[in-house]
């Protein structure tokens, strides 16, 4: 990498969180932490996004929101495809070539889409020991359920996921469930679709009911590579405030 194209994609960052403060101050969120994960799509139909640099793109102006709102300017980053992967921290010691360097030349691109798998893998990471499996019925026989024990986990700092897919998933009844107990952790879910996809499931994601609190959001995007970042940004914080306003009131964040 030349010190040229370095010192441009440094400055290139510097204006996303720029951009991205602007956004956070007309929604009210001035001075707001948060813990930032990005969740991205490793399915095949990806393929182009990944090697036109999208996703790339995606990652750093993930990292430009970060800078604003995490103590350390990093997000984390996991994949999804059939199975789950957690690759680590984005931020801006290594942003430069991220996705080339951590993920496209490192993961195969899978044949299929779930979301729950990565969606357990993030709420484990972030709250460890909050979610486990039981099956249910007369002597465990049932088919397996989610608990959420989050009486460890009151009074948190929020964390704020940023879901990147082109396409619905296999899982829908696993994915609903880890919606709906997931709400009552101090975690937001900010599903983008991106492309053509209709996305009936995740709209209906959106406008699940039976939640302690609405914990997820749902926009489309037909061409990730057109949006401006100031649209990108306004749009990723749309219900973000309302659902942190709300998670204070009943002490899932401070």
């Amino acid at each position: 990498m030349s010190i040229d194209l370095q010192k441009k994609a440094r400055e290139q960052l510097i204006d996303l969180s720029k951009k991205a403060s602007i956004s956070l101050a007309k929604k009210g969120l001035q001075g707001q932490t948060a813990r930032v994960a990005l969740a991205l799509d490793i399915s095949g139909s990806m393929t182009n996004l990944y090697k036109t640099g999208i996703v790339q793109k995606v990652t750093e102006r993930t990292l430009g929101l970060s800078m604003n709102f995490d103590d350390n300017g990093a997000a984390d980053v996991f994949l999804f495809g059939l199975k789950d992967y957690e690759v680590g921290e984005i931020q801006q010691e290594n942003f430069y070539d991220f996705v080339n360097r951590n993920i496209y030349t490192k993961y195969r691109l899978e044949n299929g889409t779930n979301y729950a798998g990565v969606m357990r893998r993030i709420v484990n990471y972030y709250f460890p020991g909050s979610l486990s499996m039981k099956k249910s019925g007369i002597f465990g026989m049932g088919k397996k359920e989610i608990y959420i024990d989050r009486s460890s986990y009151l009074n948190q700092e929020p964390v704020y996921v940023i879901f990147v897919t082109d396409g619905n998933c296999f899982d829908h009844q696993e994915t609903a469930e880890m919606v709906v107990r997931s709400a009552e952790l101090g975690i937001f879910w900010q599903f983008v679709g991106v492309g053509d996809e209709r996305f009936e499931f995740l709209k209906a994601l959106d406008h699940l009911q039976g939640r302690f609190i609405d914990n997820a959001n749902f926009f489309q995007i037909k061409n990730l590579g057109q949006i401006s970042d100031d649209e990108l940004y306004d749009r990723l914080l749309n219900e973000f405030p309302s659902w942190i306003q709300e998670a204070k009131t009943k002490s899932l964040i401070k």
